[in-house]
């Protein structure tokens, strides 16, 4: 017989394509035949059947229910059937019902009846490996009559049609009498309920409850036919059907917390917006903006998701979605960014005086925009962190005060309304007016050139608040005299001068003045020269750079002009409590340590240049205190009286001006009884040094004590007085 043509065409196709193994690509034969044989093994594998749960025998009422459970393994699966008395039950008989399972089958018989259904019935497991196995089992039909006493009787059971709402709890109640008592189990559809699952509870407590079937956070596939049943070594009954239905509640999305259609918010701000969706089952939430989802599919929150905005820069529509199987809801919100006032316009100043200028401006906001105005400046030159504000205007215009003389400002306004700070106006500039300079000159450095002439020069001042016109140099051999007094010489645009016809050999004070169109600023520091050639100028720079109770670290610079070499120089100084002059002497150096001073006593100190010529100029003294130190000696005069038989006066004096070193700030009192020893003096403590009188009280009468003072600063305690002995008197005295 010819193949048909279709297959032809495949066995052509097949030769076509038949692959001929290149020489290196052929496979060793033993390897080959190591895979075929773990092929065979692998696809050819064969187990027998086993029945590892027989039927169990089985004894019921006259009417009742009996059910026989199987259940076998093998490779193949084995096939189940049933045989009664050795006849293969037909599963076509109304009251014989066959439930096949995996593994499992149930023979169930309905309306049992004795003399017919109670027979042996085996359980046949066959899967065409090896022969067919076995196992039997024998149904016992007692008749009412004969019903053993104790037999099992299923007193309660559930409704014939209980219904719960998916994920709620449902109880299946059963009650059973029977002696021995009766052990009670469940059964679904035929099948024996598989407690394994955590879902499934059987209660054991309480005698309403024990026995009856929880079935916790129901499920769809929990709906089914459940029966009770009741077994003890005499039988078994099975209750009537109890039909439960699992009720899915079907409700399409909806929103359960409503939000703002429109939020304003300002620029650069945050907002959080919640969208909560309710319906069953529970929908997924996105947002959207525009017509852009804002989050992918396949991450979406159930029920609830929230909007998270920061930075907001843009107005945007924002459309939240909830949706399931059932259908889809929308809800649209719009978040509008406040816009900010605008940039001032027209900026103009005018007033303008050496501290104050006038300045106004216009705005074109809308007119039912609140607003502000802050105005910001700063010297043109200043880093463009430097600014000062003035805040809250509510008026167009304003002076500013208390600005730099001759300084050249910018200035910005900026309108500011409850969403915050618009753009700054453009930028004006402006000098501020001229006025007297605010500095003197500086580094004033004055030197011989003769025995009759001198040089003067200078520098600018730091702040000459307007053009300098001129300088005026003042000089005198007699400083203590008004420098209206004094001598003068005018420079026109210049810094530096001479002065000639003076006094040879004399001391001159020079002092220079900077003029401004409005007049003349203050003088410098004195400056002193000898108008002798050859001697140094004076030294420059001089100041106490540590100071203590009993010295003072002095240092300085060089004289400016040394003429002749400096051979030394001399230090003088004076105190203000002994009125005394102190000079010293010493070498070629810029530092010196003044010891052995007084502490808190006022000094003056000043220093000249001297080279083989003679002693130049000293400079201006400065005034230097030394710091405070403990009082150098106790409280003087001291002296004690008995007020009567519990208290005691006493008076003293200060410790003597001299030894005071400081200002005393307290005293402190001491008194004991005169038998004990000072460690256990009582002290009191005197925070009122301007008096020098205290009453001592609750004292012991009749008794002597001994009483002693110090006087401290705020450095500590001076030396203790002499203790002075004084008694209280008597009672009644």
């Amino acid at each position: 017989m010819s193949q048909p043509q279709h297959i032809r065409r495949r066995s052509k196709q097949a030769n076509a394509m038949e692959w001929r193994p290149r020489s290196h690509d052929r496979v060793p034969p033993w390897l080959l035949t190591c895979l075929l044989t773990c092929i065979a093994l692998v696809c050819c594998a064969e187990d027998p059947p086993e029945i590892i749960e027989p039927p169990r025998d089985v004894s019921v009422r006259n009417g009742g229910i009996a059910a026989f459970y199987c259940r076998a393994h093998g490779e193949p699966t084995p096939q189940l059937s049933w045989r009664r008395n050795g006849r293969k039950v037909s599963p076509q008989s109304s009251r014989y019902m066959v439930v096949p399972q995996p593994s499992m089958s149930v023979l169930r018989i309905e309306s049992a009846k004795p003399g017919k259904d109670d027979a042996k019935y085996e359980c046949v497991a066959e899967n065409g490996v090896g022969d067919a196995v076995t196992a039997s089992a024998t149904l016992s039909i007692y008749p009412e009559t004969e019903l053993p006493a104790g037999f099992p009787r299923i007193t309660s059971w559930p409704a014939q049609l209980p219904v719960v709402e998916k994920g709620r709890t449902h109880v299946l109640e059963c009650q059973a009498t029977g002696s021995p008592e009766p052990t009670i189990t469940w059964i679904r559809d035929m099948i024996p309920v598989n407690l394994s699952n955590p879902r499934y509870l059987m209660l054991d407590t309480g005698s309403k409850s024990k026995g009856s079937l929880q079935i916790t956070n129901s499920e769809e596939e929990d709906q089914g036919k459940y029966e009770c049943v009741a077994e003890n070594s005499l039988g078994i009954e099975i209750s009537n059907v109890s039909t439960l239905h699992v009720r899915v509640r079907r409700v399409p999305p909806y929103f359960s917390m409503p939000f703002q259609s429109i939020y304003e918010v300002k620029p650069g701000s945050s907002l959080n917006i919640t969208c909560v969706a309710g319906g069953s089952p529970m929908p997924y939430v996105k947002w959207r903006k525009g017509l852009e989802d804002l989050e992918p599919e396949h991450s979406l929150p159930i029920g609830r998701n929230i909007l998270v905005l920061e930075d907001i820069q843009e107005s945007a529509n924002y459309t939240c979605v909830a949706f399931s199987k059932l259908g889809q809801v929308e809800n649209s919100t719009f978040v509008r960014l406040e816009e900010l006032p605008y940039a001032p316009s027209n900026v103009r100043i005018s007033e303008i005086t050496a501290t104050s200028v006038h300045i106004s401006w216009h705005y074109d906001g809308p007119p039912s925009e609140a607003v502000e105005f802050v105005i910001q400046y700063k010297p043109k030159l200043a880093p463009a962190q430097d600014y000062a504000e003035i805040i809250g205007l509510k008026t167009n215009y304003y002076t500013v005060q208390n600005l730099s003389p001759f300084t050249e400002y910018e200035f910005y306004v900026v309108a500011v309304s409850a969403v915050g700070r618009g753009l700054a106006s453009t930028a004006t500039f402006v000098t501020t007016g001229e006025t007297e300079p605010g500095s003197a000159p500086k580094n004033v450095q004055v030197r011989p050139l003769s025995s009759t002439t001198m040089l003067i020069q200078w520098e600018e001042p730091d702040t000459p608040n307007g053009q300098v016109i001129a300088y005026k140099v003042f000089y005198t051999t007699n400083p203590s005299l008004p420098t209206a007094s004094w001598d003068s010489q005018v420079v026109d645009n210049n810094l530096l001068t001479t002065i000639s016809d003076l006094t040879p050999h004399t001391i001159y004070t020079i002092r220079v003045q900077a003029e401004t169109s409005i007049g003349s600023g203050p003088l410098s520091t004195p400056v002193q020269v000898k108008t002798q050639q050859g001697v140094p100028s004076q030294p420059t720079g001089l100041r106490a750079i540590d100071v203590n109770a009993t010295s003072v670290s002095l240092e300085w610079a060089r004289p400016h002009h040394t003429g002749e070499n400096v051979n030394s120089y001399e230090l003088y100084w004076n105190d203000t409590f002994t009125k005394e002059k102190h000079h010293r002497s010493l070498p070629v150096t810029e530092t010196h340590v003044l010891n052995d001073l007084q502490p808190n006593t006022l000094y003056y100190i000043w220093l000249a240049a001297k080279s083989k010529r003679g002693e130049g100029a000293t400079t201006p003294p400065i005034a230097v205190r030394t710091d405070q130190y403990v009082p150098g000696e106790p409280p003087q005069n001291i002296m004690a009286e008995a007020v009567d038989s519990t208290s005691i006066r006493v008076v003293w004096d200060p410790p003597p001006a001299n030894k005071q070193n400081g200002i005393i700030s307290y005293y402190k009192l001491y008194y004991a009884e005169y038998s004990r020893p000072d460690s256990e003096a009582v002290e009191m403590m005197l925070k009122s040094p301007a008096s020098t009188e205290f009453i001592v009280e609750e004292l012991k009468k009749w008794t002597r004590y001994r009483i002693w003072l110090v006087a401290g600063t705020v450095v500590g305690d001076g030396p203790p007085s002499a203790p002075i002995i004084v008694r209280t008197q008597e009672d009644g005295t």
